[in-house]
């Protein structure tokens, strides 16, 4: 099982710092530690160098070994940690300082110009050789060396105080990242606080967006959101709930009483007979009530799988013309536009345009209109019912398609009637919208066109 730290975003984040912050200057002392060693390398160079001109020169100056060696000496008092060596072809000439480690240094071979770093005895040393004709006509070895065991030192003193200093930082960078990390988080503790305030009965309440880090912004905008849409369910859920009751509620009131009426005294078959018949009628309206309902949980979940058949409009919209011409003999009634064909279930398609043709008969006086009218646009079939009469309100418009909607709080009918005819155009790939004004109330359905619609 992992530690609870493992976990922590400020745990991580003041170790990735501190991991970084440790690369860095660990890159940066190797490179500053390279360019120090290059530096001290380079005098030596340059001193090494100088010297074996020096040599060079006095040789060239001098006329006899001795005085050569009186000059050298001379010119090297006060040189510490530097040996001079020269041999010639008839032995040595000169030594500098006059003990045993010059000569051990001159007797190495293969050493030119270029510096190189040697350990004799546990000492490190930079050296160079070169060759010397001197004044006297003798060829000369000339092996200079410095002893640069207080550069060493220092090097080796620096890279043990960066370090230290390296390890130092590392865990200071822990420490301010955690402080940092902490005063960074705070924000998402307050949105923790925000969202645990919230419960079912205060999805109003929101997160504040004017203080949130741009980082968390979108996170807060897109909580606030859901939300609203949350809300705006549960609303709708509880709206729902209440008009179920209310729907359910009155048939079942009537059954009672007509029930309790009944029983207060002996009656005649006939008085039981039309119980029994009102009965009935309360019992086919929750019925189709119940029935609606399960329709549009279907909906809502996407169960209605319409079966896919060739419709054609025309035909459809006259047979419902012929069905529900009875209801409006007082009316005008009439079907225009092509004879275009859609892929769809022609039961739901039937259903949903009946219902429009329902309502529009419905809500339009006496020598009024209703009109049909079947058309294309953007590769959909419009088919267009409108009615004259009083208009829609342009708030009521706006909710008309909710369930349990009634333009009409005390007419017929459960209010469900315009969200089936919604549902079903949405199952069927398609949209409804609505529109009213003094000259007409028009419900527009766009449904998908079939590619084998052929224009009568």
């Amino acid at each position: 099982m992992l530690p609870p730290w493992h976990n922590s975003i400020t745990v991580r984040l003041s170790l990735a710092f501190a991991l970084l912050a440790t690369l860095v200057f660990a890159a940066l002392g190797v490179y500053l530690g390279g360019s120090a060693d290059a530096h001290m390398t380079e005098l030596d160079a340059h001193e090494l160098h100088g010297k074996l001109t020096l040599v060079r020169h006095v040789g060239t100056q001098e006329t006899t070994p001795q005085s050569m060696g009186q000059r050298l000496g001379d010119a090297l008092v006060g040189e510490h940690g530097l040996i001079v060596a020269v041999d010639g072809d008839s032995g040595s000439i000169f030594r500098w300082p006059a003990d045993g480690l010059a000569g051990e240094l001159a007797a190495i071979p293969n050493i030119g110009e270029t510096p190189v770093r040697l350990n004799i005895n546990g000492r490190d040393f930079r050296i160079v050789a070169g060759t010397l004709t001197t004044a006297w006509g003798q060829t000369a070895r000339i092996v200079v060396a410095r002893d640069i065991r207080h550069h060493t030192a220092f090097l080796d003193q620096l890279q043990r105080d960066f370090w230290l200093a390296l390890l130092a930082a590392a865990l200071l960078t822990v420490a301010v990242g955690i402080l940092i990390a902490r005063r960074g988080m705070a924000p998402v503790r307050d949105i923790a606080h925000a969202a645990g305030r919230i419960s079912a009965g205060q999805l109003s309440e929101r997160i504040p967006e004017n203080d949130v880090p741009l980082e968390l912004a979108e996170l807060v905008t897109a909580f606030n959101a859901m939300l609203g849409r949350l809300e705006e369910s549960f609303n709708r859920l509880s709206d729902f709930s209440g008009n179920l009751a209310h729907e359910l509620r009155t048939p079942l009131h009537t059954l009672r009483m007509q029930t309790e009426v009944s029983l207060g005294k002996l009656r005649s078959v006939d008085e039981y007979r039309d119980l029994l018949a009102s009965n009935l009628e309360e019992y086919e309206r929750l019925s189709r009530i119940i029935a609606d309902m399960l329709f549009l949980a279907k909906a809502d979940n996407g169960l209605v799988m319409p079966q896919k058949e060739s419709v054609e409009l025309r035909e459809l919209c006259r047979h419902l013309l012929e069905y529900y011409g009875i209801l409006a003999e007082h009316l005008s009634l009439k079907l225009d536009g092509e004879n275009l064909s859609v892929q769809g279930d022609r039961l739901m398609l039937q259903r949903a345009i009946g219902n429009l043709l329902v309502n529009a008969i419905g809500h339009t006086p006496p020598n009024g209109r209703v009109t049909l009218v079947i058309g294309q646009q953007d590769g959909m079939a419009v088919v267009s019912i409108s009615n004259t009469g009083a208009p829609i309100p342009a708030d009521a418009l706006l909710r008309i398609f909710d369930r349990f909607v009634r333009l009409d709080p005390g007419g017929e009918g459960s209010g469900l009637g315009l969200a089936i005819t919604r549902s079903i155009v949405l199952a069927h790939g398609g949209n409804i919208a609505a529109s009213s004004s003094e000259r007409a109330t028009v419900f527009t359905i766009r449904l998908p066109l079939n590619p084998a619609t052929v224009a009568v």
